[in-house]
């Protein structure tokens, strides 16, 4: 035995080759195709390896860029970050101005690092309304800005918060000219959220510019441009999508700056983005990472010096991938998806409350319980202390490199069509973000994706908590979109309204369970989980032995599954099909050679792992009665 003196690990336990590792897994896959069963195809058109090596970061000159140096994929400022970390920016959104002071103080003292104020708008009623100085003053009331910045996403008919600092900030002895943060608007990114604007589109170029021109002047370190990459992934759009979209947009308003006689050295610090955090974990750290290198290789091309190509990164938690059904669940999703928002390097983040899907206002619970998961990565990971956590890993690495060189493919293909405004105007943007959508939640229909609560492991108990969206009201118009606003969709909605309908017409299928609990108990839990992903209550037998046993026991039930094994099917579906009459009778299982011949003897309906669950569903729900 060697003893730990002359144990050398690297000459004992020599690295196996790329030749020896692959060719051992080509024969644990027993005759499957070795890149249909080990490569996966992203939403975002990049095929996934199912192992990263050195080889993989060959010719790509970013993996040698220390952390704060161009392109910046390693974060704009490592002293900065471990001295403070990222900015906790939660949503502040109480209509009640004395309560959201109150709210805004007692944060501070929690965690809060940004105050990230949600003005109300035609199109989400839900948030913060200030009409004046006065308003401004009562909601901020006792708070230090240069302590905790100020962060909002202005549309372009809001009141002018600016103007509001500026008496605030007199009035508070807080020099204006120092404060940092971000006050800024987006009118593209507005178009394509309400479908309309207030402002003709000749007409934004010389709004954005006195906004950006004052801005600059009078503070300089407070970013009047937010680019919203959120409404893009909200209708189902892909990460290298959305990262287009985003760098399409910058590359619009940089050219409308230029043109009013603006320095690009002076448009690239105004600029800040909010991007969102989805549930692909490796890939949202991707995402984050490419962007950087994106917005550093866009500022370089129009001529921006080394230090303004940096960007500001706010990063959101997702809400296409959120339910209702089982509320809980969306906790662990928003805390992978803030997970991997500061593993990527954001600046600032928020995390949405589990609630939020519900439309009404956000739990006190909820929003303690959002704020904590920051605060539990900062203060218990300690990830506030370790600058490009991802930094060195081949996978992600790798994925960095192919999605930006995705999102600028996809951003060369908008400026050919002649940028982001006409891209939208023809509905280009609509229908490539429908594609990918249809395409996302089609795999979720059919189980590819798994959206736990909903579409697997359903809780037959939980029910769906009302929905209390506040209404929109009517905006002023001064410019359409033909094709309307981009939709804001979740994944799930069809499935859980769905859901709510056969839960409310408390329809019952009886499992028939056939032979030893080997032999159905497969299929039973399987038939168990699928049924109840629509809501069914599902009754189980204890195992029949026997016909005649087996017709007594479903007697009283309207639908029926047949659960055991192909082989007794042979027998057993004939004789049972004839004793069960006219009610609903479902196999499951799909023994391809006996479909037919199940079909003439009775089967209506056929349940199996590569069903089209939400289709299959709907048509035993359609059979039962349900509407």
């Amino acid at each position: 035995m060697k003893t730990k003196e002359d144990l050398n690990v690297l000459k004992d336990f020599s690295p196996p080759s790329w030749e020896e590792w692959k060719s051992a897994v080509t024969d644990s896959l027993k005759g499957a195709d070795y890149d249909k069963a080990m490569h996966t195809k992203t939403y975002e058109g990049i095929t996934l390896k199912p192992i990263y090596r050195r080889e993989d970061l060959e010719g790509l000159s970013f993996t040698d860029a220390l952390p704060g140096a161009a392109p910046y994929i390693r974060g704009n400022d490592p002293a900065a970050f471990i001295a403070s970390g990222w900015k906790v920016a939660q949503a502040q959104k109480n209509a009640d101005l004395k309560e959201l002071n109150k709210e805004i103080l007692a944060q501070l003292q929690r965690g809060l690092g940004m105050i990230n104020l949600y003005l109300a708008h035609a199109d989400e009623p839900q948030g913060i309304k200030l009409a004046n100085s006065e308003d401004f003053a009562t909601a901020l009331a006792g708070v230090n800005l240069a302590a905790a910045p100020l962060m909002a996403k202005l549309d372009l008919d809001d009141p002018d918060l600016f103007q509001m600092l500026k008496g605030f900030a007199e009035k508070e002895g807080q020099q204006l000219d120092k404060l940092f943060g971000i006050l800024g608007y987006d009118p593209l990114g507005e178009l394509a959220r309400k479908g309309n604007i207030p402002v003709a589109p000749d007409a934004v170029q010389e709004t954005l510019y006195l906004i950006v021109r004052e801005r600059i002047a009078m503070a300089p370190k407070l970013r009047s441009i937010f680019i919203d990459g959120s409404i893009f992934e909200a209708a189902g759009a892909s990460s290298a999508q959305e990262l287009a979209y985003v760098l399409a947009i910058a590359i619009c308003y940089i050219k409308y700056l230029l043109d009013k006689g603006l320095n690009i050295s002076d448009i690239a610090l105004q600029i800040a983005v909010k991007l969102s955090l989805g549930s692909n974990f490796f890939m949202e750290i991707a995402k984050i990472r490419a962007f950087r290198m994106l917005f550093s290789e866009m500022i370089k091309a129009f001529g921006g010096s080394v230090d303004e190509q940096k960007v500001w990164i706010h990063g959101k938690t997702a809400s296409f991938n959120k339910s209702t059904y089982d509320l809980y669940v969306n906790m662990l999703r928003t805390s992978t998806e803030a997970f991997s928002g500061v593993m990527g390097g954001v600046d600032s983040l928020e995390v949405d409350a589990f609630d939020a899907a519900l439309g009404a206002a956000d739990s006190d619970f909820a929003k303690r319980i959002a704020r904590n998961q920051q605060l539990i990565l900062a203060e218990e990971a300690h990830l506030g202390k370790v600058v490009d956590p991802a930094g060195g890993c081949y996978y992600i690495e790798s994925l960095s490199y192919e999605l930006a060189n995705k999102s600028w493919q996809l951003m060369q293909d908008i400026e050919a069509k002649g940028g982001m405004l006409k891209a939208l105007e023809t509905g280009f943007i609509h229908s490539e973000i429908e594609a990918i959508a249809k395409a996302r939640i089609d795999n979720i229909h059919k189980r590819r994706d798994v959206i736990v609560g909903v579409n697997m492991y359903a809780n037959p108990d939980d029910k769906c908590p009302e929905i209390k969206a506040p209404k929109a009201t009517d905006p002023a118009i001064a410019y359409a979109l033909a094709s309307g606003k981009l939709p804001r969709r979740r994944a799930v909605e069809s499935l859980e309204a769905f859901r709510s309908r056969v839960q409310a017409a408390d329809k019952e299928i009886f499992l028939i369970t056939m032979g030893s609990l080997a032999e159905y108990k497969a299929r039973a839990d399987f038939s168990t989980g699928f049924f109840q992903v629509a809501g069914f209550k599902v009754v189980s037998g204890t195992g029949y032995m026997d016909i005649p046993s087996a017709l007594a026991a479903a007697k009283d039930y309207d639908a029926v599954c047949i659960c055991s094994t192909d082989d007794k099917y042979v027998e057993l579906v004939p004789l049972l099909c004839q004793g069960l009459g006219g009610k609903l009778k479902i196999l499951a299982g799909y023994p391809a050679d006996k479909v037919e011949d199940y079909k003439a003897a009775g089967i209506d309906i056929f349940i199996h792992i590569r069903s089209n669950a939400f289709d299959t569903l709907y048509e035993i729900a359609s059979k039962m009665g349900v509407n």
